[in-house]
């Protein structure tokens, strides 16, 4: 029983794709909107963790719905099994993990530094994981998956890095409040415009259950 064919499976990651960069995007802007003193309004320091957090429950309810309510088990029974699904959920479980790790410094749920380094800690994992993504298709579709991919990864490892060293410096080099901003933004721009190659998601035999 093919639960998706190759080109709903396209049209599915790049959807993925663009709803997540168009977050990160917002994301993006409004830290920068924070570190220039705008959005002062008790609260507006919960907004971006927030839609970090927001993403990274996107991610599992998109995948698990693509086949409609009355194929969830399927589609349950197919992403558990599959390895690129599982680094998806992966990836949105680091998404939840750095949101609510800023939600809760921010709150002072949990003080110190040491806290403040779990959300760059949470969006270097993901850039990892994004280096070494499962792609599925013919030679030439996989090859251009990965590239994009790594491009992805290496940003958002940067994203992670210089969020960490914006925690550790930025009461001396108020500069690294901005870095970081950039690159999610950059990244954000990569997510929204990627396109799954022509012949993505072809040749592959994990497409079927049953």
């Amino acid at each position: 029983m093919e639960l998706q064919t190759p080109e709903q499976l396209q049209f599915a990651s790049n959807l993925a794709h663009w709803i997540e960069g168009v977050v990160f995007a917002i994301v993006a802007i409004i830290a920068l909107l924070r570190a220039r003193n705008y959005f002062t309004w008790k609260g507006a320091e919960y907004l971006w963790p927030s839609l970090i957090v927001m993403a990274g429950l996107f991610l599992p309810a998109y995948i698990f719905l693509q086949g409609g309510l009355s194929r969830v088990a399927d589609t349950w029974r197919f992403s558990v099994n599959d390895p690129q699904q599982r680094e998806h959920f992966l990836m949105a479980a680091f998404l939840v993990l750095a949101g609510a790790a800023e939600i809760a410094a921010e709150a002072k749920i949990v003080q110190g530094t040491i806290w403040r380094l779990i959300t760059p800690g949470a969006l270097v994992a993901i850039g990892i994981v994004l280096l070494v993504h499962t792609e599925y298709g013919t030679a030439e579709a996989i090859a251009e998956s990965v590239t994009e991919h790594r491009y992805q990864g290496i940003l958002v490892i940067l994203v992670g890095v210089f969020k960490g060293a914006e925690a550790l410096w930025r009461h001396r080099f108020r500069w690294l409040a901005y870095p970081w901003i950039v690159l999610l933004f950059i990244t954000a721009l990569l997510l929204i415009s990627y396109r799954e190659p022509p012949g993505a998601y072809r040749q592959h035999t994990i497409l079927t259950i049953g």
